[in-house]
């Protein structure tokens, strides 16, 4: 069993990525194969070309990951523009990046000590009726519309894939269609 000390000195191209995302990695293999051999999983497997589904993670030391107004700083890779959907508060602890089917990149920041929002108590009751027919009725009187997101993604779902069988395998036509299924 090598160390990563001597696979970097044996493989220059190891030096390019972050040092705490290797050593993550070397761990979550080495929880595969305890959790494997306390028969609690099956074997490891490879991750495989075709899932189009990647991603890693690096964990938080002398100020490696930093959160900016419109960017985050990642080690080895630099200040990388972001959209911010919610104002972190707590602790930062680690930083997964992984890229979707569709090519698009996410970073997800994890914190901790986070501070609970505690809500002003109103004493006021409202009772919820999930329907069929209507979304939700609450006792109030007021309606919900049922949205129907599923039925409309059956079918934008049914239009795509019908395309695809058309398309030649492989092809970049057939890889468009792919990123948008």
């Amino acid at each position: 069993a090598k160390d990563l000390v001597s696979l970097k000195k044996e493989y220059e191209w190891l030096k390019e990525v972050d040092s705490v995302a290797l050593q993550s990695s070397v761990k979550n293999l080495d929880t595969a194969y305890i959790n494997f051999f306390k028969k609690k999983a099956e074997y490891p497997r490879f991750k495989s070309k075709k899932t189009h589904r990647y991603s890693y993670t690096t964990k938080y030391t002398n100020g490696n990951i930093e959160l900016y107004e419109n960017k985050v700083k990642l080690p080895k890779i630099g200040l990388v523009k972001i959209k911010k959907t919610r104002a972190p508060k707590g602790r930062l602890l680690s930083a997964t990046v992984s890229q979707v089917p569709s090519g698009k990149y996410y970073v997800s920041l994890c914190y901790t000590d986070v501070e609970e929002v505690l809500f002003p108590l109103t004493y006021n009751e409202t009772g919820i009726d999930l329907g069929i027919k209507d979304f939700i009725v609450l006792s109030n009187g007021e309606k919900v519309e049922n949205p129907k997101y599923l039925k409309k993604s059956i079918e934008k779902l049914k239009k795509l894939q019908k395309q695809q069988s058309r398309k030649t395998k492989g092809g970049r036509n057939w890889i468009k269609n792919r990123i948008k299924i």
